[in-house]
């Protein structure tokens, strides 16, 4: 007997676009809570908890607080090399979330991108979808800890110190 060589191949991104449209419009989906498809296609729940909701909503109001423009939690971007992603929180000026404000995936992501750090997390899938959120176009991820007070911020540059945008993390930490 010989040996039989199986060839699993990887969806390609258009494939996984339609994937994640698909999954989106089906109502037996709406219930689950935060989802998103890995690059196989394969749908991935991530249970998060209140303390996790309430870090996204606290966060969002902060930024529109701070910088103004439009927070948004869990939008799905296009991302060109692999499967759509759904940052926990997204801000960006009020033009680009009006003009993208009916599609199901955004073409293209806001300035800034952000993770809340959660117990299902692992740090680095987070830190690999900040990357992902870079390359596709932000000007910046950020890694909220709301527990730790602390949050790591990257552009293409790398990791950074501090963010770029003018955003006090003391008026965050001070409300969560």
């Amino acid at each position: 007997m010989g040996v039989e060589e199986i060839v699993i191949s990887r969806p390609s991104p258009a494939e996984l676009e339609a994937r994640f449209i698909q999954v989106l419009a089906d109502a037996r989906f709406a219930e689950i809570g935060h989802w998103e498809l890995n690059d196989n296609g394969e749908i991935v729940v991530s249970p998060v908890s209140g303390e996790h909701g309430r870090a996204q909503a606290v966060l969002c109001a902060e930024l529109e607080r701070q910088l103004g423009g439009r927070a948004w939690i869990e939008q799905a971007i296009r991302r060109p090399d692999g499967a759509p992603l759904v940052p926990d929180v997204l801000w960006g000026d009020a033009a680009f979330f009006d003009a993208n404000k009916r599609h199901g995936l955004l073409p293209t992501p806001p300035r800034l991108c952000i993770e809340v750090v959660s117990a299902s997390n692992a740090i680095t899938r987070l830190r690999e979808k900040c990357s992902a959120y870079l390359r596709s176009g932000a000007d910046e991820a950020w890694i909220v800890d709301a527990a730790a007070n602390r949050a790591e911020i990257y552009s293409a540059a790398g990791q950074q110190e501090k963010t770029a945008f003018a955003f006090d993390f003391a008026g965050l930490w001070q409300r969560l």
